[in-house]
């Protein structure tokens, strides 16, 4: 069990399907908001007691921008035998993202932060070689898209035109934020903010309901491999199962290292 886990874009569907699922696990977790109070009541419609949110989370109010509310959110404290001490986490979930505006032309959405994806991970990797040396790096999960692989076609046929001209924005953005990961990996471990990441491309996201894990289509891309999983959509509450329990809970940070897996019903 990671001893903390540190939530960056929490409010979002998939990532708080995932704190939630931690929280009633025991594990301590920390998140940076906007909106402490958004994100509790987010919480308690999830049916996450109140008494287990003031237990194991530390809110962190703060933009994904703003390197003292980050490291805050990577470095939390908590309660040691001598007192309050920090430490930084070992494990990151990054959700970060914004919707599209489909107004006034729902054919031609905007966006009104469009790189807010790579804004985000650089950030973090930022804040993290701002503090104290840990004995262990962290892993680093962080959500991305189907439809910006450079190995193969990860979309069915049909979904070409909505992804590559309506959420073409997005796309790009997604696909700086990952290229930032990449090359974080390409330096030497002593040089590195992170031990290692894995990147989760969910196809289309929906708000159905969550179907279980065991229903999840799974691929891979890596150096090495190209498999990915092509389907149509996946819940936003069967992405944040899936990462926990294939990655939070399981063992799916090792297997996963270093790859971009694609998840689908």
């Amino acid at each position: 069990m990671a001893a903390t886990i540190a939530y960056f874009g929490a409010t979002g569907g998939s990532t708080v399907a995932c704190l939630a699922l931690a929280l009633e696990a025991g594990y301590n977790c920390s998140a940076l908001s906007r909106s402490s109070s958004k994100l509790q009541t987010l919480l308690l419609e999830r049916k996450v007691p109140q008494a287990t949110i003031d237990a194991h989370l530390t809110i962190i109010e703060g933009d994904i921008r703003d390197q003292p509310s980050v490291s805050k959110t990577l470095a939390p404290p908590f309660k040691s035998a001598t007192g309050t001490a920090n430490a930084t986490v070992q494990l990151i979930i990054s959700g970060i993202g914004r919707p599209p505006i489909f107004s006034p032309n729902p054919l031609n959405p905007t966006f009104d932060d469009p790189t807010i994806c790579q804004d985000a991970v650089s950030s973090i990797l930022a804040a993290l070689r701002s503090l104290p040396a840990s004995p262990k790096k962290p892993l680093i999960v962080a959500l991305s898209t189907t439809g910006i692989s450079s190995q193969g076609r990860d979309i069915p046929i049909a979904m070409i035109p909505l992804y590559h001209w309506m959420l073409a924005v997005p796309h790009k953005d997604k696909k700086a934020m990952e290229g930032l990961l990449l090359a974080e990996m390409a330096k030497p471990l002593q040089e590195r903010a992170i031990e290692n990441f894995v990147v989760v491309r969910p196809s289309l996201l929906t708000d159905g309901k969550k179907l279980g894990t065991e229903k999840v289509r799974v691929g891979e891309e890596g150096k090495e491999t190209a498999k990915p999983a092509v389907g149509y959509t996946i819940s936003r509450d069967d992405v944040g199962g899936w990462i926990f329990d294939e990655i939070v809970k399981g063992a799916g940070g090792k297997k996963f290292g270093a790859k971009m897996v694609s998840i689908t019903y």
